[in-house]
């Protein structure tokens, strides 16, 4: 039961590895932004935030003729208030990692003392 707690653990915690960078917040400047076919990518993942106030959450298949279109979904650029790009942050990660590799040693030792306890013999 442990091991799948911890694994359950680390499977939460993997969403700090990833980081929200905004792209665009003003119906103007996405033509500017996305026409050079450099800021999107196939794959991105993205928020985009409707000027209704709806979010739409997707993975990029394509960007053209004013329009965001993902697996499911699309969106025009002329409906868009805001779009942000969740990126890989290797910061995040490795202070993750350090931090479960801390925790995992304070219970190996915390266990094995408990497991093996002075006797005074």
């Amino acid at each position: 039961m442990k091991p799948f707690m911890v694994w359950c653990v680390i499977v939460c915690m993997l969403g700090g590895c990833t980081t929200l960078h905004p792209i665009a917040n003003a119906p103007s400047d996405l033509s500017q932004h996305f026409n050079d076919d450099g800021v999107l990518q196939p794959g991105d993942r993205v928020i985009i935030t409707t000027t209704k106030g709806v979010q739409h959450h997707l993975r990029v298949s394509s960007v053209h003729d004013g329009v965001i279109y993902g697996d499911h979904d699309s969106v025009p650029f002329s409906e868009i208030a805001s779009v942000y790009r969740r990126d890989f942050s290797a910061t995040k990660t490795t202070i993750l990692v350090v931090v479960l590799a801390g925790v995992a040693g304070a219970l190996a030792a915390a266990i094995s003392s408990a497991s093996h306890p002075n006797v005074g013999l």
